[in-house]
């Protein structure tokens, strides 16, 4: 019997919901094991069951969708693709900045999204065509930074603090210490006040 691979998906729009099923029903190794149709509830749920794919619109009507992902991906190895109709692509470059394994537009083939799980299953990234060439208008940033140093920028520029932090991204207050210095050191800023300056100059926020 073929292991299925357990799927997330949080979208507020029930169109998309009942189009993923039906698309997901067709392929046999793929299983919906919840929709959310809030954010906030995303984190929470992979907690508590862990699943092996979450599909993720960046429009939530209750929180930003890259606040859900810096969530998700800031606290756990989890692989999160993006499918939206946002059309800034600023936004869905800092999606894949934070870590997100696949970017699909909500205009694509459906089959876009079979693929897009493919590829981040193997350990890909994939960005769907339309994607690719709306982002290719973007500089690339100088700095490589990984997920959970890039959840950590992203709170940090939120003003969270340390214990804010960690109790986000279920991690010990001296992991987010060592992030943080280790943001110092890629940013080559002397003190703490000075990464989000600087990751904005970079383009990485």
């Amino acid at each position: 019997m073929t292991t299925k691979h357990s799927i997330l998906i949080v979208d507020d729009h029930p169109i998309t919901q009942s189009g993923l099923r039906l698309l997901f029903s067709r392929h046999d190794k793929y299983e919906i094991v919840e929709a959310l149709d809030r954010g906030a509830t995303a984190s929470a749920f992979v907690q508590s069951q862990p699943v092996d794919i979450v599909i993720l619109d960046l429009n939530m009507p209750d929180v930003r969708g890259v606040n859900v992902l810096a969530e998700i991906v800031g606290s756990r190895d989890m692989t999160v693709i993006i499918l939206t109709g946002e059309s800034q692509f600023q936004e869905i470059d800092y999606a894949l900045k934070l870590g997100a394994r696949g970017v699909v537009s909500k205009a694509d083939p459906p089959d876009e999204i079979i693929a897009a799980c493919e590829a981040a299953l193997a350990g890909d990234v994939y960005v769907s065509p339309q994607m690719r060439e709306g982002l290719s208008r973007l500089a690339e940033a100088p700095v490589a930074l990984s997920s959970r140093q890039m959840a950590i920028l992203h709170y940090l520029a939120q003003g969270e603090s340390n214990k804010e932090i960690s109790y986000r991204l279920s991690i010990a207050q001296p992991t987010v210490s060592f992030h943080i210095a280790e943001l110092r050191r890629k940013l080559d800023v002397s003190n703490n006040r000075k990464i989000v300056e600087r990751a904005q100059e970079l383009n990485l926020l």
